[in-house]
């Protein structure tokens, strides 16, 4: 129940968003100028799959919100340990065929999160050693005005439960 409940509020969302990678679009909106402005960004839920057998690429989610600021750029991700990370979405062909392929810069500003999540945008990881439940590991994300910030997944099978505040 509390996973569906997560969900919904992921999917709610992420409906704000500009762009969104099954609409087909890139999600870059780099024509925008928000050089030199002053932003200050959170990370929440931050999560990591467990490596399947024998590969060694996962996924990563995580939201990214804004504490400061109106608007800014995700530009890039990296991996402690891994070969590299992508930002990746879904997108549905003409035929009607699900595939993923690697996004540009993504907008997070004052209307809503940046959502990474199971079926939407997420970081593909490659060349990371395997992972297991239970475990953490170290990343950095780029922001064009925020620059590094830092990040840790928790590897785990399922998106963690979100924290309300009653």
């Amino acid at each position: 129940m509390r996973y569906l409940v997560f969900a919904a509020m992921l999917a709610l969302a992420a409906c704000g968003a500009r762009e969104t990678p099954s609409s087909g679009g890139t999600g870059a909106e780099t024509e925008e100028a928000v050089a030199g402005e002053e932003t200050s960004i959170a990370i929440l839920a931050a999560w990591m799959r467990p490596h399947p057998a024998g590969r060694d690429v996962t996924a990563a989610y995580f939201t990214a919100s804004l504490s400061e600021g109106t608007v800014d750029f995700l530009e890039a991700a990296e991996i402690e340990g891994a070969e590299r990370a992508e930002l990746h979405g879904h997108f549905m062909t003409a035929d009607g065929v699900m595939q993923m392929r690697e996004l540009g810069a993504q907008r997070v500003d004052a209307d809503g999160p940046l959502v990474f999540m199971p079926g939407g945008r997420h970081l593909m990881v490659f060349g990371l050693p395997p992972v297991a439940e239970g475990e953490t590991v170290r990343g950095t994300l780029t922001f064009r005005n925020a620059g590094s910030v830092p990040v840790t997944f928790e590897v785990r099978s399922m998106p963690p439960e979100p924290k309300i505040d009653y």
